[in-house]
């Protein structure tokens, strides 16, 4: 039932708002973010509402805050201008004419901020293609607290 009552509170998110800057709610019982390790922003980017949502409740079981959810390229460039997130989890199929890419490459050389690719594209063709445009790494979906926690640390 949490998850309907929710629904249409994070469904704002979806639409590109601002994600809430409350205290991380705590995360499951034995599930208590690494307390040693540096507190992140970052930006999720992804079109789908129910994967935004698990990884903004992933990132927050690591005791990172999620500064906002984009949908799509022109959105999460604009978060990133405004936010200036430490890091973007970047999807690459992504709603709108842009992909994920087009915008890591755009993000990263306008504003220095780097990305990783969240996706479960990895045909050979669109990998080099993500390649070329210098992402922090690579993680698959579906995405784990463990995958996530591993991936970020070796991005910052």
């Amino acid at each position: 039932m949490d998850l309907l009552a929710s629904h249409s509170q994070t469904a704002t998110l979806r639409l590109a708002a601002s994600a809430e800057h409350s205290s991380n709610p705590p995360g499951e019982q034995g599930d208590q973010p690494d307390l040693g390790a540096r507190s992140l922003r970052v930006l999720i980017v992804e079109d789908e509402f129910f994967i935004s949502l698990h990884t903004k409740q992933l990132l927050q079981a690591l005791g990172h805050s999620v500064v906002g959810i984009a949908v799509s390229a022109d959105q999460a460039i604009d978060f990133a201008e405004q936010e200036r997130p430490d890091v973007v989890l970047m999807d690459i199929r992504l709603v709108g004419s842009r992909d994920g890419i087009e915008a890591a490459d755009e993000i990263r050389a306008r504003l220095g901020i780097g990305s990783i690719f969240v996706t479960a594209n990895t045909d050979t063709r669109t990998r080099q293609r993500a390649l070329a445009s210098q992402p922090l790494g690579f993680l698959e979906k579906p995405l784990t607290e463990q995958r996530l926690k591993l991936g970020l640390s070796k991005a910052v």
